[in-house]
This record gives structure tokens, C-alpha cells and sequence, in this order.
């Protein structure tokens, strides 16, 4: 059975509280997730990101029957790329930009201050391109620290950038506010009045009537509810967005030449 993990990532200062990890089983109907928790409860976990995500890295390595779905951009539009392939692009990343501001400043200086966006972007309408102001932390930290040392140390594939290895989990970019929009259910649902509670239950039951998600344990419903962050709950959308990718066959589509430089968000519900 594939073990499948829903991302939320962070690249904030506190990462670890921020980054959230739902875990689950391959199902053929609907996702049962058994567990759904920050990135500093992991073992060796901690708020500062460098720790947290040397943890998260062991934690996805754990099962090599992993799939695991991560909500960061995995890459560049193709004319900032700049390497032959994806691969030596994300090994060479952090040489390329030592900090995020770097990140953040270079590519704004390449494409003159214009924000532009991959083709999944465009496509698949991510909120945000990889290096706007408000995400170009979570790129950075994304590809720099935890995809790059996993390529690096061949532990782990990347779809569609890379092939496929068996024995070895692979990870996919997911997108939750794409999974949303596709749901035509995007309410205002982060945040710390009844309200914005009421909108987490209301998308969380939306998912169980569906019949994507199995309704959760009272004491995970209670988890993913309180969290005002929304961050629990993307996670676990990032999930069903994996089991629902693997159920549809979207995980054994041949990538074109961009996917394999550009990636490709996994979002469909």
C-alpha cells in the first residue's frame, strides 16, 4: 500500500509550526488520513526551519513507498532556469541564491520586475507566481532544503522533473487554493473568528461528501478545525489531491519538455 503525505509548507521563521504533515494510505475511494501534525512534533522536529525540515526530510524517507505531495513551487519559468535539466538546476540552486532575498531580487532583476508565471500556473490558476514577495521564502526553502539534498543524495525522485525510481518515494507539487477554485468552494477560511472556523468545517465536510476524504476521528476533525492557520487542513487536501492524482492516472501521463523543466501542480478533486 502507498503511503501518501499532504504537505503544507512554510518558509517563515517558525517553519516547524507552520508546516503540517497529513498522513494516509493509498485508497481506491475515499482517503482515510490517520494523522495530521506539525513538522517540530516530528522526531528531531523543531520551530527553526533548517531543523524542521532535516526532519521532515527523514520523515518522508521513512516508507519508500511514499508519495508525498508538497505545497511549494518546485521551479522556474523556463527561460530563468538556466540549466540543461531540472535536476542540475535544483542541486545548484542555493550556489545560484544564497539567501531568499537573493532568490527573490535576482529573478525580479532577470525578468524586470514582471512577475512571470510557469505554464501549471497559468493553467492550473496558482494564487501566486514562484518569487512573488509572498511565497518566494517558501520556493526557497522548498527547493533549496528539502528537495535538493534528497536529489542530491538520491533518496528521492521529483515528477515530472525526474523519472520515476523504484524503491524510492517520490514527491509532487500540489496546490490547495487550486484544489479550491476547482471545487468552486474557495471561502475565506484562515483565520481566528467563528466564522473562519465555520468555513474550515464547511470545506472538511464538502471533501467527506464528496467521497474523497473519509470523515476523520473526532479528535483530528477537532485538530484540523482549530488550527486557525488553515495550514492542517491544506495539508490534508494536499493529500487527497495525491490519492485523487494516483486514482485518475495522472501520475503515468508522459511530461513534455516544460513539464520536465517547469513542473506541474497536482490539484485535481
Amino acid at each position: 500500500m502507498t503511503r501518501i503525505l499532504g504537505i503544507d509548507f512554510s518558509g517563515a521563521s517558525d517553519a516547524g509550526a507552520r508546516i503540517w504533515i497529513a498522513a494516509g494510505r493509498r485508497e481506491d475511494g475515499p482517503l482515510s488520513v490517520t494523522d495530521c501534525r506539525p513538522a517540530m512534533q516530528l522526531p528531531g522536529g523543531a520551530r527553526a526551519p533548517g531543523i524542521a525540515l532535516s526532519a521532515l526530510r527523514t520523515h518522508v524517507l521513512t516508507d519508500a513507498d511514499t508519495i508525498a505531495g508538497c505545497d511549494f513551487p518546485f521551479s522556474l519559468p523556463a527561460d530563468l532556469v538556466a540549466a540543461k535539466d531540472w535536476r542540475r538546476f535544483a542541486l545548484d540552486f542555493i550556489n545560484r541564491y544564497p539567501t531568499p532575498r537573493d532568490f527573490h531580487d535576482l529573478c525580479h532583476v532577470a525578468t524586470g520586475g514582471v512577475e512571470t508565471k510557469r505554464r501549471t500556473d497559468r493553467e492550473d490558476r496558482t494564487p501566486f507566481n514562484s518569487f512573488n514577495l509572498r511565497l518566494y521564502r517558501q520556493t526557497w526553502w522548498g527547493i533549496g532544503h528539502l528537495l535538493a539534498p534528497l536529489v542530491a543524495a538520491g533518496q528521492a525522485a521529483v515528477w515530472p522533473q525526474m523519472p520515476k525510481r523504484a524503491g524510492r518515494p517520490l514527491l509532487i507539487e500540489v496546490c490547495a487554493a487550486c484544489s479550491l477554485i476547482r471545487l468552486d468552494h474557495y471561502p475565506s477560511y484562515k483565520g481566528t473568528t467563528p466564522a473562519h472556523r465555520k468555513a474550515r468545517a464547511g470545506i472538511l465536510d464538502l471533501l467527506v461528501a464528496s467521497h474523497w476524504l473519509a470523515g476523520p476521528k473526532r479528535s483530528l476533525r477537532a485538530s484540523l478545525l482549530d488550527n486557525t492557520g488553515g495550514d492542517a487542513l491544506d495539508a490534508v487536501i494536499g493529500a487527497v489531491a495525491v490519492n485523487r492524482a494516483l486514482a485518475l492516472g495522472h501520475l503515468d501521463r508522459k511530461p513534455d519538455k516544460i513539464d520536465r523543466i517547469e513542473g506541474r501542480v497536482f490539484y485535481t478533486l
